[in-house]
């Protein structure tokens, strides 16, 4: 969860550390007039249209937060001459995979930053760490991250926001590390990161009850991933409302006898695609409105 007032991650909280102490102090609260959080000096957010109607999308107050724009300074004063520090990078946007597989779905995690020469090509990742790094859910997906970049060649800087912003120690750092060997480890082969097509459900059999697995064959070939909010949004109503009906359950057996082999023979072609995104779009934008989330969502092993 992102913080309300700065934007830092705060875990399960709606302010992070140092918000909440603010809070303590009486400098932030949760304002009576509008109902948000912010500083007790600064202006309640603009109010909605005057017709109250509410949009679904909404741009963020800013890409990066207030400590993530500091290390951001301190990383651009610290990098060599006409090399290139970017935010918010998506490890899709600089790392290929070398097989033919059609999903790519372990690459659609966003790092803090990337370092790059002066012909744009990627030399170091950088991860910006709070607390919440700690959790048990974050260290695993940061093993990913690393497990991926130690892979393809390109070495992780990550630099702990307790310690503070010091740019004499992240310029050596940086230094350090572009003056270091290439190594690479490999990852893949004896842990694959994610499967690349969702499992199809077992059958079911009259003995002790089988671990369920379940894929959005259609919704995922769609979407381009397994894991993006639109995919969650269906597959928490697949697991939340349809799977609690005996026709929803019908429904969801038929879906999986016929959507792998619509999506292996045509979910390469662009009217397959275009004609179920709409579908899909509007089904998912109805559910929103009802209700349904849209944030990250783990199936259930029954």
């Amino acid at each position: 969860m992102k913080c309300k007032v700065c934007g830092a991650e705060s875990g399960r909280y709606p302010l992070c550390k140092s918000c909440n102490a603010k809070k303590e102090k009486g400098l932030v609260v949760k304002c009576e007039r509008c109902g948000q959080w912010h500083g007790t000096d600064a202006p309640c957010p603009e109010p909605e249209t005057e017709s109250g109607e509410k949009y679904l999308y909404e741009p963020r107050k800013t890409l990066i937060s207030r400590s993530e724009q500091e290390f951001f300074q301190a990383l651009k004063a610290g990098v060599p001459e006409n090399y290139h520090v970017f935010p918010q990078i998506n490890l899709a946007s600089f790392i290929d995979r070398t097989d033919d597989a059609r999903y790519h779905n372990e690459l659609f995690r966003n790092i803090d930053f990337l370092i790059t020469d002066d012909l744009y090509a990627p030399k170091i990742a950088v991860e910006i760490n709070d607390q919440t790094h700690l959790e048990k859910q974050r260290r695993a997906r940061d093993e990913k991250v690393l497990n991926i970049l130690e892979e393809a060649g390109l070495p992780l800087l990550r630099l702990w926001t307790s310690y503070g912003v010091n740019p004499e120690y992240i310029r050596k750092k940086i230094t350090e590390t572009l003056a270091a060997p290439t190594v690479r480890k490999r990852h893949s082969a004896e842990q694959p990161s994610e499967p690349q097509q969702p499992d199809l459900p077992s059958p079911a059999t009259s003995g002790a009850p089988q671990k369920k697995k379940s894929g959005c064959y259609v919704a995922t070939c769609v979407y381009g991933s397994y894991d993006c909010p639109e995919v969650w949004v269906l597959r928490r109503y697949r697991d939340l409302s349809l799977a609690a009906t005996r026709r929803g359950r019908l429904f969801i057996r038929l879906y999986y006898a016929v959507s792998p082999s619509l999506v292996r023979l045509f979910g390469e072609k662009r009217f397959f695609r275009s004609f179920f995104k709409k579908l899909l779009d509007r089904k998912v934008a109805s559910l929103r409105e009802q209700g349904v989330d849209g944030t990250p969502y783990r199936d259930p092993v029954n």
